[in-house]
């Protein structure tokens, strides 16, 4: 472990989807952090099982290569990993409802709600509320482990904390924006092309939030949708999204992502990795 500050913890489906990846490391970046790798995502992330995110697996695993990548990689030494061990003991049934209690230690949602906790996240990011019971994940923590409450939130209530309104509220709208927004003009007079007008970003907006709502982020979207029709001032919003994704090292890392993934499907070939640190 380092001196680095440590942001929350996020489970793996959270960063396994684009639009909410995108969101969330935007938000971290925002505040001086790089995105959390808690070791059982990354596994997950990485080295998947099943081969449904293939190219996927892939681009993380080039990413891991880039020294300057916005993630944080954390790997547990032998007091933390008994620390775990520890922890998974503590949780019950009632915590994993798809679980019978011998199964809790191999769990990877139970592994990665635990690591989160030895590692001293304040909290655990996470789209899963059909096989974790975040109620009785929490009162577990809160009266077993003496953690925080509300140690395990969901990406909805995590954002609604970090951005609970006014100016705040406001800027989430323009972060979530600038994960849509198209390329700035590479030069004064640049082809009308290159604009992003109010009118063609409303569908861009309400792909946005369709995306969100299927992502299980859909109180976010609503919260979204309404700063959205109460701003007085689109144009200016959407020029600050855009300078916010031009500048941003998560999002020229999720174009670098889109791309590596483009070059896999049509090259028909594995995605290769630059040299550097290996997994």
């Amino acid at each position: 472990m380092t001196d680095e500050a440590l942001g929350p913890g996020f489970d793996t489906v959270t960063l396994t989807r684009p639009t909410p990846r995108k969101l969330v490391c935007l938000w971290m970046e925002q505040a001086g952090l790089r995105t959390v790798l808690l070791p059982t995502v990354w596994e997950q992330l990485a080295h998947p099982r099943r081969n449904r995110i293939g190219v996927n697996a892939a681009s993380w695993r080039r990413m891991y290569t880039h020294g300057d990548a916005p993630f944080r990689w954390l790997e547990l030494d032998d007091e933390q990993q008994e620390a775990v061990e520890d922890v998974l003991r503590h949780f019950t049934e009632p915590c994993f409802p798809r679980l019978v209690a011998d199964q809790i230690p191999d769990d990877a949602d139970a592994n990665t709600i635990a690591e989160a906790l030895v590692v001293g996240t304040d909290v655990l990011v996470t789209q899963d509320i059909n096989s974790i019971n975040h109620d009785e994940i929490n009162f577990v923590i809160e009266k077993r482990l003496g953690a925080n409450s509300g140690f395990v939130l969901t990406v909805d209530k995590a954002l609604a904390r970090a951005f609970p309104g006014g100016e705040s509220a406001e800027h989430l709208l323009m972060l979530a924006l600038a994960t849509i927004a198209p390329p700035a003009p590479p030069a004064p007079g640049a082809s009308a092309n290159h604009e992003w007008a109010v009118e063609a970003a409303h569908q861009d907006f309400a792909n946005l939030l369709r995306a969100l709502a299927g992502a299980n982020v859909s109180e976010t979207a609503q919260r979204l949708d309404v700063r959205w029709r109460q701003c007085s001032d689109l144009e200016r919003m959407l020029a600050g999204a855009r300078m916010v994704a031009e500048n941003s090292r998560a999002l020229r890392f999720e174009r670098m992502r889109a791309e590596w993934q483009r070059e896999a499907a049509h090259g028909g070939r594995p995605i290769q990795g630059h040299k550097g640190r290996s997994p």
